[in-house]
């Protein structure tokens, strides 16, 4: 196996918890190499060398971040690819419910378990979580502009009371793979999981198996109105209405000018078509209860 580990992650603690479970590999047989990041975009790099080289899998030790980098720098995107969560959010590792400790990433990793995930995929970049046109994309915008140092969940704050002070406003419509034209939106959340930012629940109905983009497209223009959403997912009760459409789709095209985040990372702010792959992600997980 070969470990990508980000060594800021979790303030520190994947620079700590990379080496232990190298060490938790090899107590089972597995020889484990291990790569340290030295600055955005080296996960990614790295996974690319990894293509000529002949690993049974990928492991990358951080957050959803790291992640996404590791799965856009694999020339074969099917290829192994397990995750030991020291993130901020570990959005993935709670979808899949994914073990946190070495010794378990390790007995998960000598089972050989893995479950076949649908790979999203927007103006190229890959993402298995989601892809947020609009309010939340300002919000991932604003804090890649201040942020500095190691990532926790208190330095959302910042970014989020500066975007819903200066309220943005956008104007975006999508269409969807069977025509389906939706006008007037200030967000389109694109996303395979249920869970957003480790602590709200989005509508029910959204399977990070069935291999379709579940598409939340919010006709909200009030701060009031985005407060009370997100009231609604911390307590799961969030619901379609007249001012949140969802639908199913495998590909659709998000038109007007807003902030665009992928898997947390902003990813600039211009018209984005997204897909559905035919290649899919072989994720180490425990099966599906």
């Amino acid at each position: 196996m070969l470990l990508i580990a980000n060594p800021i992650s979790g303030g520190g603690r994947g620079r700590m918890l990379a080496p232990a479970l190298a060490a938790a590999l090899a107590q089972r047989g597995i020889a484990a190499d291990l790569h340290f990041t030295r600055c955005a975009g080296d996960a990614r790099a790295r996974a690319t060398q990894a293509g000529s080289e002949a690993w049974d899998g990928l492991v990358a030790v951080g957050g959803d971040g790291t992640v996404n980098e590791v799965l856009n720098g694999m020339p074969d995107p099917s290829r192994g690819l397990a995750m030991l969560p020291v993130g901020t959010a570990n959005v993935l590792a709670k979808e899949l419910r994914l073990p946190h400790r070495p010794a378990a990433v390790a007995d998960l990793l000598a089972s050989g378990q893995r479950r076949s995930l649908a790979i999203g995929c927007a103006n190229g970049r890959r993402f298995l979580l989601f892809c947020g046109i609009g309010v939340d994309g300002a919000v991932v915008q604003r804090l890649s502009q201040v942020r500095t140092g190691t990532l926790g969940k208190h330095k959302w704050l910042g970014p989020i009371l500066h975007t819903l002070r200066h309220w943005p406003r956008f104007t975006l419509g999508a269409t969807l793979a069977d025509g389906t034209r939706l006008e007037g939106l200030s967000e389109v959340l694109v996303t395979r999981v249920r869970n957003y930012g480790g602590v709200v629940s989005l509508v029910r109905g959204i399977d990070v198996d069935d291999g379709l983009l579940h598409v939340l497209c919010f006709r909200h223009c009030s701060r009031l109105a985005w407060l009370w959403q997100g009231v609604l997912g911390l307590c799961g009760r969030m619901r379609p209405s007249r001012s949140l459409l969802v639908h199913r789709t495998t590909a659709l095209r998000v038109d007007g000018s807003a902030p665009r985040q992928i898997d947390g990372d902003f990813d600039g702010q211009d018209p984005v078509a997204i897909e559905v792959l035919p290649v899919r992600a072989q994720v180490f997980a425990p099966s599906r209860a």
